[in-house]
């Protein structure tokens, strides 16, 4: 086993850092973490071995504690994969595939032997948290209204970048056996610290129909239009694309008639500070927000250039916002 020491763990993600899983992630929350001791690979803890999976969390408790040990804690998994350093995956701060063998699908990572990944080892030493199985903890999925599911972390999946973060998490009821869950023990005195995150929701699009009550530091931002002048806020939204997220879509414009130019811009605030998602040049007209049927993560703004209507979507994905659409012409 290797001993996790006491420390602070960051748990989650930052609101400022991308990706991120609002509705299911602390937004970098200090919890201090008393020591602990882990498996340094998943059950049944040996190198060369085939993790043991098709168990259900209460198999895996009973498994644990038949060798004197228990089942982590799914904030005690996340200390031991941050490492000392808080690190957003166990390796570092940026996403690579190699170190963990990511970005594959969980069924075909599941079935490879513990150990085989040199480099895929967290500060504290503990080996193959991701790109191996879903690991069974012991935790409540305290987020929202879904209490009933557990937590496993670790694990494997196309987007590798989501899913080998440390603070990734997955929610399923704890009676579910897969081929891809399995799990790994810990031992010392249990952490009683907890994932307890409220999920907010709303309607996915409003309008704001006095731009004025738009907070200060939204109002203060860059005109979005595409040239210098005075600038013109004519019309302004509110954008959940997910639980917990909400973007303030801010047009504004300069000019007039055929001079008239007009960009919208996509941002957050940290507090009573504004974070830029994504800006977008729309042409010479005042555009209207809507979302793409069906699509609460896609939002469409309606423009125009010499040539006719233009549309440009923006594409929330786990923090980002992405712009796409043929820039307009004049």
């Amino acid at each position: 086993m290797v001993w996790i020491p006491a420390g602070v763990l960051k748990a989650g993600t930052p609101i400022d850092q991308t990706p991120r899983v609002a509705e299911e992630e602390l937004p970098g929350t200090e919890i201090p973490m008393a020591g602990f001791y882990m498996d340094l690979l998943p059950y049944p803890n040996e190198a060369g071995a085939i993790p043991q999976t098709n168990v259900t969390r209460d198999e895996a408790a009973r498994s644990c504690a038949a060798k004197g040990k228990r089942l982590c804690t799914e904030l005690e998994w996340e200390r031991a994969c941050k490492g000392p350093d808080n690190r957003r995956y166990e390796y570092g701060d940026e996403y690579k595939s190699v170190p963990c063998s990511t970005g594959i699908p969980a069924e075909q990572s599941a079935k490879r032997p513990s150990g085989d990944k040199l480099s895929c080892v967290s500060g504290f030493g503990v080996r193959d948290m991701h790109g191996s199985v879903w690991e069974w903890t012991d935790s409540a999925w305290g987020r929202g209204v879904t209490k009933e599911f557990g937590v496993l972390r670790g694990g494997n999946a196309v987007a590798g970048d989501i899913v080998g973060r440390c603070a990734n998490a997955l929610g399923r009821p704890p009676a579910v056996r897969q081929p891809t869950f399995g799990f790994r023990c810990c031992a010392g005195p249990r952490n009683e610290a907890k994932v307890d995150l409220e999920v907010k929701v709303g309607q996915p699009l409003s309008r704001i129909e006095n731009v004025q009550e738009l907070p200060q530091s939204v109002l203060d931002l860059p005109c979005p239009s595409p040239q210098k002048g005075t600038c013109v806020y004519p019309r302004a939204w509110i954008w959940r694309p997910s639980g917990n997220v909400e973007i303030y879509l801010r047009n504004g414009c300069t000019g007039s008639g055929l001079g008239l130019r007009c960009g919208i811009v996509a941002a957050t605030l940290l507090g009573d500070k504004v974070h830029v998602l994504a800006r977008a040049n729309v042409g010479r007209e005042i555009p209207e927000v809507v979302l793409v049927a069906g699509e609460g993560r896609n939002a469409r703004a309606r423009g125009g250039d010499i040539r006719g209507p233009v549309f440009r979507e923006m594409v929330y994905s786990y923090g980002k916002v992405e712009v796409r659409g043929k820039e307009p012409e004049f």
